[in-house]
């Protein structure tokens, strides 16, 4: 066992304990516990179809791992079997009092057996007009193949027989529709709303299902199945990449299968059954569980307008660079940098930015990457926009954003359409930086701004995701940015640049040198110290560079939302800390003591081995010195909370910080006073 690095798996799933455990505090509403369910769930199902999926590869290789320097895949199987299954009986404990605490404020989850019986001939007419359209049966015979099943969607397996008769029971599995709301309301029962899966609405009519057959009794069971979906993607780059990608996509709908999850009251003779057909006997990808599946749904759970079970939303923080621009933005941003603080403050900037140049006439040109949009993105329209009246717009689109893929070839086609520049990717890496580029011509001079980001430009996750936006019209920063998106056209020359970092050609420098200047300023007795906030801390030689700073007696602070690879041992100056509250950590921050002049750099990239090697990322410095002061305070706060804050220890236990006398502080709700005080007109 390796005592200094763990898993990428084992440490995630301590992240997704993290989750769950939100979903399990009273202190937290109803609904936001409901949410937190949801993600749970999805979080597991992308789990098992990445990072499982590529597990058991790699075990496949034999002895082929150890060149990878990871923990043995074997070993890491068998944690990750353990942990899920006692994440399972933790998940199933916190959905039975979130049910609870629904009876007690008057919502009621009721199974095809509870219906009342004012509301039977209403469920009954609502099945046939509703749903039995949408159910198609597979009958499972013994001698007949069993046609390829989607990835995903949960399925009822039934069991039909005869009353009082023997005979040949009947075997088949219908597909739960995922074109109707897994959750249906009913009429009220009095003061209780009442809801039903979707699930026991098809339970209820499965007489009606099975008319033309001589049986009178069902049983069912859920089961789902999860496919291994990693795209793969050789090198032969003769072929068309659009075509390429397209046929990823199909196989992804037909990848082995790595987990079947199971109502565990199925019965053993059936549930081989059923196993046998999807090719799943292997005892290792079985995990049995409750009666419903697929819980991911919770995020659609009806609200009933039940705001009182929910947190208070806020109104966005002001930017007064931004609010106080009478003659616009780049007149704002010309000024002074900006900060912008997603969520607590408007994601609504960007868009106005974009705007504004797509009509502006000065606006020569604009260049964005594109990782992951909204589905309805105004960031895209306002490209287009930009595209027909005239603007040189080059779109770098990421074609590899996983489970993006679709999204952003359609995107590519709509930008093409529009007359702008799009290009799809970088040969050999995956661009996962998140810039802006904007040319205006001001008094017979090209001039530059540029957006700087440590999340995806999209609206839809920006009220939910924390991040920072640097909007700037520093010169030097947009020559860099001019050389990276030269870069992406000219992947074959190097780009050179002065101030912006970018992986997989600096990083790695970047991060040694700085640390090594900490170690020297420390060993001079000079102020030193290391601050770092990452998304996941997975990458050995990294530990490895930290560990040494901290063995020299430099201060190291972490702040790690997801995967934390790093063993601590004892009297070593490394403290981590993990926050899961309202709002999903995302942003990447870097603070160096610098001897008493800190550096403060935000960042796309996690310290993983592919965000290092592989994939394109930026680390951009904060130069504005009251932006800088911002920007640690920012962290301090963080650092600084005993609600929401987890211990990162060895056994990775998710044991809360302890709250020492005074004020408690939880970070996201302080950080939302911290940026009204400061941005006070």
């Amino acid at each position: 066992m390796d005592t200094e690095f763990r898993s990428k798996e084992t440490s995630w799933l301590s992240f997704n304990a993290r989750v769950l455990q939100e979903a399990a505090d009273p202190t937290v509403p109803l609904y936001e516990r409901i949410k937190f369910l949801g993600i749970y769930s999805s979080n597991l199902d992308e789990f098992f179809r990445v990072r499982v999926a590529t597990l058991k590869r790699i075990a496949d290789l034999g002895d082929g791992w150890r060149h990878l320097e990871i923990p043995d895949p074997n070993q890491t199987l068998r944690k990750v079997r353990e942990l899920v299954s006692r994440q399972g009986e933790d998940f199933n404990r916190a959905y039975d009092r979130m049910r609870a605490d629904l009876e007690k404020n008057g919502i009621r989850i009721i199974r095809e057996t509870e219906v009342p019986a004012s509301l039977r001939q209403y469920l009954r007419d609502y099945f046939r007009r509703e749903v039995s359209p949408h159910i198609f049966p597979v009958l499972l015979k013994a001698a007949a193949k069993l046609p390829k099943l989607k990835d995903l969607p949960m399925y009822l397996a039934v069991k039909a027989t005869k009353a009082g008769r023997g005979g040949r029971p009947m075997h088949a599995l219908i597909e739960i529709p995922q074109n109707l709301p897994r959750f249906i309301p009913l009429p009220k029962k009095g003061d209780v709303q009442l809801v039903m899966y979707l699930d026991d609405i098809i339970r209820f009519g499965l007489d009606e299902v099975f008319a033309t057959f001589p049986y009178d009794r069902y049983e069912s069971y859920a089961i789902k199945f999860t496919r291994d979906a990693e795209l793969e993607l050789d090198d032969d780059f003769t072929e068309s990449f659009y075509t390429k990608l397209e046929d990823s996509l199909k196989a992804r709908e037909e990848g082995s299968p790595v987990r079947a999850n199971f109502d565990q009251k199925f019965p053993k003779a059936f549930l081989n059954l059923v196993l046998r057909k999807l090719n799943l006997a292997g005892a290792d990808s079985l995990y049995p569980g409750a009666r419903y599946h697929n819980r991911r749904d919770l995020l659609s759970f009806p609200d009933f307008g039940r705001s009182d079970l929910k947190y208070e939303k806020s109104p966005p923080v002001p930017v007064p660079a931004f609010a106080k621009a009478q003659a616009g933005m780049f007149a704002a941003i010309r000024k002074r940098d900006v900060l912008v603080h997603i969520p607590y403050q408007s994601f609504r900037k960007l868009i106005t930015l974009l705007q504004e140049a797509s009509l502006d006439p000065l606006v020569q040109s604009i260049s964005i990457t594109q990782y992951r949009l909204a589905k309805g993105s105004c960031v895209a329209k306002a490209l287009q926009a930009a595209a027909r009246n005239g603007k040189l717009v080059f779109v770098l689109v990421e074609p590899q954003a996983r489970f993006d893929e679709e999204a952003n070839i359609k995107w590519a086609g709509r930008y093409r359409d529009a007359g702008a520049h799009v290009q799809l990717g970088v040969q050999g890496l995956k661009v996962h930086s998140k810039m802006v580029h904007i040319v205006r011509r001001e008094q017979g001079r090209d001039r530059s701004y540029t957006v700087l980001g440590t999340g995806n430009f999209n609206e839809d996750t920006a009220s939910i995701f924390a991040d920072h936006l640097l909007f700037t019209y520093n010169q030097e920063i947009g020559d860099d940015a001019a050389e990276i998106f030269r870069f992406f056209r000219q992947s074959y020359l190097e780009p050179r640049l002065k101030h912006i970092q970018i992986a997989p050609y600096d990083l790695r420098n970047f991060l040694r040198e700085r640390v090594e200047r900490e170690i020297a300023n420390h060993e001079a007795d000079r102020p030193a110290g290391i601050s770092v906030k990452v998304n996941n801390f997975s990458d050995r030689s990294v530990n490895t560079l930290f560990r040494r700073a901290a063995a020299a007696g430099v201060p190291v602070r972490l702040i790690v939302r997801s995967m934390y690879s790093l063993v601590v041992g004892s009297g070593e100056s490394i403290e981590a800390i993990s926050i899961v509250d309202k709002y999903l950590e995302h942003s990447r921050m870097m603070i160096f003591g610098n001897g008493g002049d800190p550096e403060v750099f935000l960042s796309s990239a996690d310290f993983m081995p592919r965000n290092l090697d592989t994939r394109v990322e930026t680390v951009f410095p904060v130069y504005d010195p009251a932006l800088r002061q911002e920007l640690i305070g920012y962290f301090d706060i963080q650092w600084s909370d005993n609600t929401k804050a987890r211990i990162l220890d060895p056994d990775l236990s998710n044991e809360y910080r302890p709250a020492k006398k005074g004020k408690r502080v939880r970070a996201q709700f302080d950080l939302e006073a911290y940026l009204r005080e400061i941005n006070k007109d």
